[in-house]
């Protein structure tokens, strides 16, 4: 069986201030955020990790840095797929202000008809994520093959994807055969961990959502990928 581990990043600059980060440039994981995924590490619900896929954001880099001084992957690569969503004029704006935003109700209620000014459309940041995430399984299985062992019994095979709240978010709906428009349902904290198992037949199965080392924390508001 493949197993996908999504990582969203650790507390960032942007979290710590309110604001909606998106691709602007230099933020960077507060200490909290690396000391939240230095717990995170250790409780990773699998000690094999045979690949790992990273946002090439900094946030993500210094997340996946982390992370790599406890825990030993096979082979790690960056990934721009797993970017956060460019939310253009958006951007570094505080989510106070947003909130007030005529399109922030769009977002909300039927995010797959948003396209953020000067930015890109949430359907397209979740396609590119999830085809992301496709691939990786996809890279995982075929390992499989090229060993000639029949998946039904051979040792599970891991992955991670670091990435953002928004796109993870997209990643997850996907695989629980939910629109895009039902998205804002699901919430990650910073920090924490979701797992989507895929057996080798049927469909795959969210056996863990938004699991921090702390605990209990809260999610982003709406919109919030940060």
């Amino acid at each position: 069986m493949v197993h996908l581990v999504l990582i969203r990043h650790g507390e960032s600059d942007a979290n710590a201030a309110g604001l909606l980060a998106g691709r602007t440039p230099g933020v960077a994981l507060t200490e909290a955020g690396r000391a939240q995924i230095r717990s995170l590490a250790g409780i990773l619900p699998f000690a094999t990790i045979t690949a790992l896929r990273h946002s090439p954001l900094m946030r993500c880099v210094q997340t996946t840095e982390e992370l790599l001084g406890i825990i030993t992957v096979g082979q790690t690569r960056e990934d721009p797929g797993l970017a956060e969503v460019d939310y253009g004029q958006w951007s570094g704006q505080p989510l106070t202000s947003l909130k007030e935003h005529p399109e922030w109700a769009r977002v909300a209620e039927s995010p797959s008809t948003m396209v953020f000014p000067g930015g890109e459309s949430l359907q397209a940041a979740a396609s590119r994520g999830i085809a992301a995430a496709e691939a990786l399984v996809a890279e995982l299985r075929q390992r499989t093959v090229a060993s000639g062992e029949d998946e039904k019994t051979q040792e599970d095979s891991v992955g991670i994807i670091v990435s953002h709240g928004d796109i993870i978010k997209a990643i997850l709906a996907d695989a629980l055969g939910s629109p895009l428009d039902r998205f804002q349902r699901i919430a990650v904290a910073p920090g924490s961990f979701s797992v989507i198992s895929y057996p080798a037949t049927g469909h795959p199965v969210v056996t863990a959502m938004s699991v921090t080392a702390g605990g209990r924390q809260a999610a982003p508001d709406l919109g919030g990928g940060r």
